[in-house]
């Protein structure tokens, strides 16, 4: 097999871990959170849409932005501690994930770097 094989199969096995957890997300929302429903908004309706879009990334290999999104959706839960929400996505999952590890690690690098270069590496410390 050649590195080029085995980069795509990487890839393709990334992009299916980040679909599968940005859609548990997205049900943790729907199930979770308070329902909002105006005449101009929806909550279960705008994370439904948010599934089928990401459905679609995941068919376009779009695997940034489902990461992004991933990070997205789950800032709030690192922000309030929700041990529940990271005990959800391991069962909803069967992925070993600890977002609470990566946040920590991301700031560590912050840390060890000494400055702050991009927007989300702001957002992260601005959370702490």
């Amino acid at each position: 097999m050649t590195k080029s094989n085995l980069k795509n199969e990487s890839s393709e096995a990334e992009l299916k871990i980040y679909r599968d957890l940005v859609i548990a997300t997205i049900e943790y929302h729907l199930e979770n959170e308070r329902k909002i429903k105006t005449p101009e908004f929806d909550s279960d309706d705008h994370y439904k849409r948010l599934k089928e879009q990401t459905e679609k990334n995941f068919q376009k290999g779009k695997l940034t932005l489902l990461k992004q999104w991933f990070r997205d959706l789950t800032e709030q839960q690192i922000e309030c501690r929700d041990l529940k929400f990271n005990q959800y996505l391991q069962t909803k999952t069967s992925y070993d994930i600890d977002i609470f590890k990566s946040y920590f690690e991301r700031i560590e690098k912050i840390i060890q770097k000494g400055k702050i270069t991009s927007d989300n590496q702001f957002y992260d410390v601005n959370i702490i």
